[in-house]
């Protein structure tokens, strides 16, 4: 699985005292395996040698952490070596409805395994969690649950994420804020087919595309979506070579509220 990092990026500027949240990326955290075993029975999660989750804490807070488990989120304290659950949400019941892909298939994959319109073979994977936690008003924190699907194809292939931001609250509720935001894209496509392609481009025989990016909170149910979408070719690819920055101002709730450039999806 291909893998961007994607913090949302967070100016503080002084006005009248106030400072802006901040996004709190999460930071694993290493646990002994006593620790392990005490969350597994407190929070009844999977012990098993092959259980994914995973125990973050929060940069200069030294008592809050955070687990992920699948689609369960628990917010913990952290007093001497011991841990005690504050809140937990329970994504698992979750439909993103209005989740869509913009580089693979057209329209909500709606089956594990499908072809794309050009007979290329896409998975959608089960959705997961974002290990960061994006403010969106002065208290109150938001999480991205991600789609992803893959396409994969003869010499090549391609990642692309979509989000939805749920805002988390007391008790174990939440409400989605934002809805079918693209994430990220990763692609490579092969370039070279014949002797001469191979002569002309020695190791540079795919051409490589990705989308980045970065979340800027502005004020409450408001933020900058700033994109970076780059291209970067082969010497054997008849493509055009793309280096392109958007932003957009997110403040509704509305499945078309982000609309990539059409020059960055076509190929």
């Amino acid at each position: 699985m291909l893998k961007f990092l994607l913090p949302a990026c967070i100016c503080i500027f002084p006005a009248w005292g106030y400072a802006k949240p901040q996004t709190l990326i999460l930071k694993a955290q290493p646990i002994t395996q006593s620790q392990r075993e005490s969350l597994c029975t407190q929070l009844k999660i999977s012990c098993e040698p092959d259980a994914t989750w995973q125990l973050y804490h929060v940069p200069n807070d030294a008592k809050r952490h955070y687990l992920i488990a699948k689609l369960k989120l628990f917010e913990l304290e952290k007093n001497a070596q011991r841990y005690q659950l504050r809140n937990d949400w329970d994504f698992s019941a979750y439909q993103p409805l209005s989740q869509t892909p913009h580089w693979t298939v057209d329209g909500p994959a709606e089956k594990e395994e499908l072809l794309d319109q050009y007979g290329n073979f896409v998975r959608t994977d089960a959705l997961h969690l974002y290990p960061v936690l994006f403010p969106i008003n002065d208290t109150d924190y938001s999480i991205a649950l991600i789609q992803r699907w893959d396409e994969m194809y003869s010499g090549g292939g391609m990642t692309e994420e979509v989000a939805d931001f749920l805002q988390l609250k007391p008790q174990g509720h939440y409400q989605q804020i934002f809805q079918n935001i693209p994430f990220s894209v990763s692609r490579m496509i092969r370039a070279c087919f014949s002797e001469q392609d191979y002569a002309t481009s020695g190791e540079h025989c795919h051409d490589l595309e990705k989308l980045v990016l970065n979340i800027e909170y502005l004020q409450a149910q408001t933020w900058r979506m700033k994109y970076h979408y780059m291209r970067s070719l082969s010497p054997s690819s008849d493509q055009l070579p793309m280096n392109q920055r958007k932003s957009y101002i997110l403040k509704s709730n509305k499945a078309d509220a982000i609309q990539i450039p059409s020059a960055w999806t076509a190929y």
